[in-house]
């Protein structure tokens, strides 16, 4: 039943993010946790996305941040509301810029709790960036 009541609340909270000029942050309280929200994702038809510059190929879609791709993850949530993104891709190897369509878009990022906080203390304040959170 604890299934449920979170899957319903996380279904809530990605229908919040659906269309929003934020991105939305997912926090996990850990490894398994995360694993366990990204096949719910799964479940509800979003993609993992597994580079950052992959994102805007698709419509509903999310991200796993971890200390490897914090500063990507950071660059596009801060970017994203703008309505101009620009990122790196690392196998063309060139920039690449990115209009957001919001109506049609619902991109989350999603992270374990000890992640997120080794982040913050490395300068990567992924709760300024993003709109609304969901922790489990």
């Amino acid at each position: 039943m604890a299934t449920e009541t979170k899957n319903s609340s996380l279904e809530e909270f990605l229908a919040v993010t659906a269309g929003s000029k934020d991105m939305g942050l997912i926090i996990a309280k850990d490894e398994g946790e995360l694993e366990s929200l990204a096949r719910s994702l799964d479940g509800m038809g979003f993609k993992r996305s597994k580079q950052i510059a992959e994102l805007p190929k698709l419509q509903k879609a999310y991200f796993v941040v971890n200390e490897s791709a914090s500063k990507d993850a950071y660059d596009f949530a801060v970017q994203y509301p703008t309505g101009q993104v620009e990122i790196f891709d690392k196998e063309q190897m060139q920039s690449q810029s990115f209009s957001p369509d919001y109506g049609s878009l619902n991109f989350v990022l999603l992270v374990a709790k000890d992640d997120l906080n080794k982040l913050q203390t490395k300068g990567f304040d992924l709760l300024s960036a993003v709109g609304p959170a969901f922790q489990s």
